[in-house]
């Protein structure tokens, strides 16, 4: 029996709905033998099965996915990052992790990345939830753990079901929540603050936009650990976890002559990105930002009362309060700051909201438990019936027996002059090629987008874009400026005939063997 699923899948997600109805009833059953484990197994199922649609579909649904597991192709072969592949704004680790099923034997492929995807999002619910459970007990973690979760499993929106660059980072953060949680009341052991000081090291190396959160789990760390037993040597336990990892990053970079890769490409690459919007613009831009996805604004539906409570409920607030509060403002920074509103971006802000959940169900006296786990189903349970109603599609994500990336007459050609163990360069942005032909890159960066648009740093990445073409010498040069690139469109001002090097370059070296879908494929000669 082949799995595939069509536009009106209705059975399917009838019995994901039922389900969740199941999860309600087990989080709200009261002094029951085995009630965590069912709760949690069955979340997992849950999750599991609302995700196979848009994972056997094996087709590029976010032009990130492509760039990333371009960049997973690459450093198969050539391992070392800031040499072989530069993410831009996306960390070593996002990409690295990329490369786990290929350990199976797996293709690195749609699929296989939204499966690493997929991991990551059951352990951020995992973290989440046992830090729910370290602060508020178990009953109030079972449902303040509804809200995500339903989010992320009936949720087709492309931006939370893609592997994104912040399922990683989310994960880590979470990990660090985990155990911010089970440092929180004083205790003399000091191996917890390494291990925490060592998470929040690494969170900028899958993804800078993270720090400041990461900023806050370590800074309440230490206002909460104040005056404890063991006080300076906890701090200096943390301290130095937090630093081991970038040391080690940086002593690698070093050994493999990539340290002002790492420093030019992507430390100062970043600040280029981030500095896109002021704070007054960031909190302006909010409800837009958050209008465009609506999936999270069910889900603010179903967090909004009692991040409210959390307000008004408790009259003396306490340390913990503060943290929450400044997480979720730190993550909408994060999410806002670049000025570019990503959908994708809001991913950061999924558990500071629920972390509000908790932090309401906790402080208010009539503890309206069991209202908000029916309302966060109820909200789900009826857009799904909305949709049926009006024979609106229930899947996006159509697929048929076959589960192979589709290869497009671009990369047809492509395969008959080169083949996996050829590098391939694409000027423009369709990073889909190298996962439809296997191909490594050529260059560094997998897109020209930084190399075309003016900035501060333009000249720098040009150079050493013409630097990798000489030194590699890819076997197939791509010209894909045009109707079907991303955001590269204009072949007068941005093909590379516009840019002399480039264009002498490819003309002495590489000859034009055709053109499809309005993109040329260049082979070299010499």
């Amino acid at each position: 029996m082949v799995l595939s699923f069509d536009d009106f899948p209705i059975a399917y997600l009838a019995f994901g709905y039922l389900l969740a109805g199941m999860i309600v009833v087990l989080a709200l059953w009261q002094h029951k033998p085995f009630q965590e484990i069912l709760v949690l197994g069955v979340s997992a199922v849950l999750l599991l099965f609302m995700r196979l649609p848009v994972v056997i579909f094996n087709q590029e649904i976010n032009p990130d996915e492509s760039q990333m597991l371009a960049h997973a192709i690459t450093l198969k072969q050539y391992p070392i990052y800031w040499q072989s592949v530069d993410g831009t704004t996306i960390g070593p680790l996002d990409n690295y992790a990329l490369l786990l099923p290929s350990f199976f034997g797996r293709t690195i492929d749609f699929t296989s990345g939204r499966l690493v995807g997929l991991l990551c999002v059951l352990g951020s619910l995992w973290f989440f939830y046992r830090s729910l459970k370290n602060w508020w007990g178990e009953p109030v973690a079972r449902v303040a753990l509804l809200p995500p979760l339903f989010l992320l499993a009936f949720t087709q929106e492309a931006d939370f079901v893609h592997y994104s660059s912040e399922q990683l980072p989310v994960l880590i953060l979470n990990l660090g929540l985990w155990l911010l949680s089970k440092n929180w009341n004083p205790s003399p052991k000091i191996a917890p603050w390494f291990l925490l000081g060592l998470v929040l090291g690494m969170s900028p190396f899958a993804k800078i936009q993270v720090v400041p959160q990461a900023a806050v789990i370590g800074l309440f760390a230490i206002v909460q650990s104040w005056n404890t037993e063991k006080w300076m040597t906890k701090l200096g336990v943390l301290v130095l976890g937090a630093v081991t990892f970038p040391v080690l990053t940086l002593v690698w970079a070093w050994s493999y002559d990539v340290l002002d890769d790492f420093w030019n490409f992507y430390v100062l690459g970043n600040l280029i990105y981030a500095g896109g919007s002021s704070l007054t613009d960031s909190i302006l831009r909010l409800p837009h930002f958050f209008a465009k996805s609506p999936s999270f604004i069910a889900f603010l539906l179903t967090t909004f009362p009692l991040g409210l409570l959390a307000f008004i409920g408790g009259k003396n607030k306490t340390i913990l309060f503060y943290f929450v509060v400044f997480w979720l403002l730190t993550a909408l920074y994060a999410a806002t700051k670049s000025g570019n509103d990503f959908v994708h971006y809001l991913n950061l802000c999924i558990y500071p909201f629920g972390l509000m959940v908790a932090l309401g169900i906790n402080t208010t006296q009539s503890k309206p438990i069991a209202a908000l786990a029916i309302f966060t189903l109820g909200v789900w349970a009826g857009w799904f019936g909305y949709k049926v109603l009006k024979r609106e599609p229930l899947n996006a994500y159509l697929s048929t027996a076959d589960h192979r990336v589709p290869v497009s007459q671009v990369s047809k050609l492509i395969q008959q002059y080169a083949t996996s163990n050829d590098r391939l360069v694409i000027w423009g942005w369709m990073c889909r090629y190298h996962v439809e032909t296997q191909m490594p890159q050529g260059t560094a960066e997998n897109h020209s987008e930084r190399c075309i648009y003016p900035h501060p740093m333009r000249e720098i990445y040009y150079k050493r874009y013409l630097a990798d073409l000489k030194q590699n010498t890819p076997k197939v040069f791509v010209d894909a400026v045009g109707s079907n690139s991303l955001w590269l469109n204009d072949r007068a001002t941005q093909a590379h005939e516009a840019f002399p090097e480039l264009k002498a370059l490819i003309e002495a070296h590489y000859r034009l063997v055709g053109e499809v879908e309005n993109t040329r494929v260049f082979v070299r000669t010499q």
